[in-house]
């Protein structure tokens, strides 16, 4: 096995008392101080999250950005260059190959940022499927990514980056330095306002530790990723591997706005429209549904979800925590499709936590209110 990867801003971290993790083959921290009080300060003010171990890949050649539009099920063309957009890289079953940031320049060429457990996977499906001409640079390797969250976040990145507050809301820039290009991007994975920041290390990493300084006066704290996993459980978005996996398709996971059906070919795109159109062919898929716990008790994933009134085992749990601002144990499952609807409608249904079965009762995503959802 091999050891995992010391990230650039590894030694900052450990000076900073951060706790230290194995995640995906990356170290990572999972904390500084506490979980809850690193989301409230994202939710109050502002939170830095370290963000290198994701990926970003460059499509260059003309006609880039059609060509990764027919690997991604959202219309990457019809964003306007300097614009971001979220998609599944989808398999032709219609399941998710990971989802992705997109960012459009121009025609000839689009950035990515993947998941750091799929660069691998990812960067080969991609090449073999760009047509001649068009070709993919993997930029990862010797970079620094970074997110800025919370709603003092726009005058905390003016005293860094003077260009950067100027971004609409899914607005991205690219930065000319020594040794390539900064992109900033202005959208987010917490349900706040933010910013993200990938680039070579010495620059970007000189960025990190001058927000880590103007910031503080706002409240900004370093945050993990126990910090930045709760924050997105609240928002009710899916990670992968959890909530979207190659046999899950954006409709099972409530991502149906992530699908196009006016643009042209793309892969998977007769099983999704199919599947969109026509769900009553599908009851053998599951649904993700939002829920709470009904008393003291904190959800896990692998927890069973089962029928009140049958007894029968419908769901698996696939992220839980807890957050007093979401009414306190919640989570996300995949529950049999026919009795998703009825859960939705009210019907019982119970969460096996331990050695008990607590009641839960559906929740509409995101859990939370507030931000820029």
């Amino acid at each position: 096995m091999n050891n995992p990867v010391s990230l650039p801003l590894d030694s900052l971290h450990k000076e900073m008392g951060g706790h230290i993790t194995d995640f995906h083959g990356f170290l990572l921290p999972v904390r500084f101080s506490s979980i809850t009080a690193e989301r409230q300060s994202v939710r109050d003010c502002a939170g830095l999250f370290d963000i290198s171990h994701m990926g970003r890949f460059v499509i260059k050649g003309k006609g880039a950005a059609a060509a990764v539009n027919h690997l991604v099920t959202s219309n990457l063309l019809a964003v306007s260059p300097g614009k971001a957009l979220y998609g599944i890289l989808s398999n032709p079953s219609g399941g998710a190959i990971d989802d992705i940031m997109a960012y459009r320049f121009s025609d000839d060429r689009v950035d990515l940022v993947v998941n750091a457990s799929n660069r691998e996977a990812d960067k080969k499906w991609i090449e073999e499927h760009l047509p001649k001409g068009v070709s993919l640079e993997d930029l990862s390797p010797g970079h620094v990514g970074f997110a800025l969250q919370g709603p003092k976040s726009a005058e905390i990145v003016a005293l860094v980056e003077s260009g950067a507050p100027e971004l609409s809301r899914r607005g991205a820039l690219l930065l000319p330095v020594s040794g390539g290009d900064i992109l900033i991007s202005r959208t987010g994975y917490t349900g706040e306002d933010g910013w993200e920041f990938f680039g070579p290390a010495e620059q970007v990493s000189r960025i990190y530790r001058q927000i880590c300084s103007v910031g503080a006066p706002f409240g900004l704290k370093p945050c993990g990723l126990g910090a930045r996993d709760l924050l997105r459980l609240e928002m009710g978005y899916p990670l992968y591997g959890q909530e979207l996996t190659p046999e899950t398709t954006p409709f099972d996971a409530g991502l149906g706005f992530a699908v196009s059906s006016k643009k042209g070919d793309f892969i998977g795109r007769n099983l999704l429209l199919d599947e969109q159109g026509n769900p009553i062919h599908y009851e053998d898929h599951r649904l993700l549904v939002g829920f709470s716990v009904q008393g003291r008790g904190i959800p896990r994933t692998d927890c069973a979800i089962s029928s009140a009134s049958t007894g029968k085992v419908t769901g698996t749990v696939t992220s839980g925590g807890y957050s007093p601002a979401a009414g306190g144990g919640f989570g996300l499952a995949y529950v049999d499709r026919p009795f998703a609807e009825d859960f939705a409608l009210g019907a019982p249904a119970y969460v096996r936590i331990h050695d008990q079965s607590l009641p839960i009762v559906f929740r509409t995503r995101p859990f939370v209110q507030g931000g820029l959802i």
